[in-house]
């Protein structure tokens, strides 16, 4: 019964999140519309800056990215309710804290995040540059 009203939660939030980024067309492509999302609503939207994820959404990215460990993990970032924001700080010791124990585990989800750091570092200096251009 538990593991029911587990699930029926999470879907609720996973629903509440597509809902939400439906409705913001800046938002077009965060981790539950999937790279493949229709262009024809704008050429110019942006994926939802990773520090605005919420814990569905993080999820989300472990599943993707790091799928090997997912079904390990996968508890560990939603009893920690790991958002968008807090994986952005995370690193090998605060994984270790949180419970992921393997060092060679830690490693490689580490390596996805910096991926995700970077790849979202360079979406802002775009819009930075994009900004800047537009006021001159």
């Amino acid at each position: 019964m538990e593991e029911s009203t587990f699930r029926k939660v999470r879907k609720d939030k996973t629903t509440k999140t597509e809902a939400t980024n439906m409705t913001n067309k800046n938002s077009v492509s965060s981790p539950s519309s999937g790279k493949d999302s229709d262009n024809s609503t704008s050429t110019n939207a942006r994926p939802k800056l990773v520090f605005f994820w919420t814990n569905a959404e993080v999820l989300k990215w472990l599943r993707r990215h790091c799928e090997e460990y997912h079904t390990l993990y996968a508890s560990l970032f939603l009893e920690n309710d790991i958002t968008g924001r807090s994986l952005l700080k995370m690193n090998d010791s605060t994984l270790e804290r949180m419970g992921i124990k393997e060092k060679t585990h830690r490693e490689v989800i580490c390596t996805e995040i910096l991926k995700l750091k970077l790849k979202s570092d360079i979406l802002e200096l775009k819009d930075l540059q994009k900004k800047k251009g537009e006021a001159l």
